[in-house]
């Protein structure tokens, strides 16, 4: 299997298993992605639709139905005020710390199928080829 097809199949992969361990309820994949997105202090919309790899049209239409939902706030930020800063809420926090739990509940699944003895290898890996598609974006941008 040719590179890109297994690039393919992984994400397919990831995102099905996303989907039924992560998300299952009432909450979208996009969702979980968005609010697994925003740090503590916030973040610009323009940052968050990069981060995503999607437009800030795109983006904006998933923080109307994350706010809608009461799960973050848009504010001003204090620094530039033409920049809208989204802040998750209380009600936000807890639900990201759920999707937190249930990620890393899904990476120690993962992790307990690999071979002990190849673990590291198996992480070390996989950080590399992190390292690498952040380098391809950043190139792109």
């Amino acid at each position: 299997m040719e590179f890109g097809e297994l690039l393919k199949v992984f994400l397919l992969d990831l995102q099905s298993l996303f989907r039924t361990r992560v998300s299952a309820g009432t909450i979208t994949l996009p969702q979980v992605l968005l609010l697994s997105s925003v740090p503590d202090d916030g973040i610009d919309m323009t940052t968050l639709a990069k981060r995503l790899g999607v437009d800030n049209s795109t983006a904006t239409r998933l923080i109307d139905n994350i706010i809608k939902n009461g799960w973050a706030v848009r504010k001003k930020s204090d620094v530039d005020k033409r920049m809208t800063l989204i802040l998750l809420t209380e009600k936000g926090e807890v639900l990201q710390d759920e999707i937190e739990t249930k990620i890393d509940a899904l990476g120690e699944e993962l992790d307990l199928v690999i071979p002990l003895e190849s673990r590291d290898e198996h992480k070390e890996v996989l950080s590399s080829l992190h390292w690498q598609v952040s380098k391809l974006l950043l190139k792109n941008q």
